[in-house]
């Protein structure tokens, strides 16, 4: 098979169009990026109200804890298993951020990391087209 040579103008129109083409495809993954932003922003503030919720129920247990203490001076041996018991609970909401820190923390890591494959995917498919056309003849024109 001889290799057909390839007009200057020809070659132009092909690279305009697969520039037109890499546009389009980083568009699309631009969007999707946006998408994934948004989504991860919207987890974000669900967490947030999740939060403020929970700071509100312990601002409520800590009202009616000092209702009990008022309530029952008289009898400090079960005021203080009632403390003991809300102690494991503050305990127990306290591995319960850590959890959600670290899955925040988490998600963060996993946008980082699509950000970063998605930008080497797009490298990949650009060379990809690339090395395509040059296989099938479409070379830049020699002066």
């Amino acid at each position: 098979m001889a290799e057909e040579p390839v007009s200057r103008d020809q070659h132009r129109a092909d690279m305009a169009e697969l520039r037109s083409e890499l546009k389009e495809e980083m568009a699309g993954i631009r969007q999707e990026i946006t998408v994934l932003a948004k989504t991860m922003e919207a987890n974000q503030q669900t967490m947030l109200l999740r939060f403020e919720q929970m700071d509100q129920r312990f601002e409520q247990v800590n009202q009616r804890f000092e209702q009990i203490e008022r309530q029952r001076a008289e009898d400090r041996q079960v005021m203080l298993q009632q403390f003991e018991q809300v102690n494991r609970q503050f305990e127990q909401m306290d591995r319960h951020f850590g959890r959600h820190e670290t899955r925040l923390l988490s998600l963060e890591n996993r946008m980082r990391t699509t950000y970063v494959t998605l930008a080497v995917v797009v490298l990949g498919v650009a060379a990809q087209l690339f090395y395509t056309l040059m296989r099938l003849g479409l070379k830049p024109p020699t002066p």
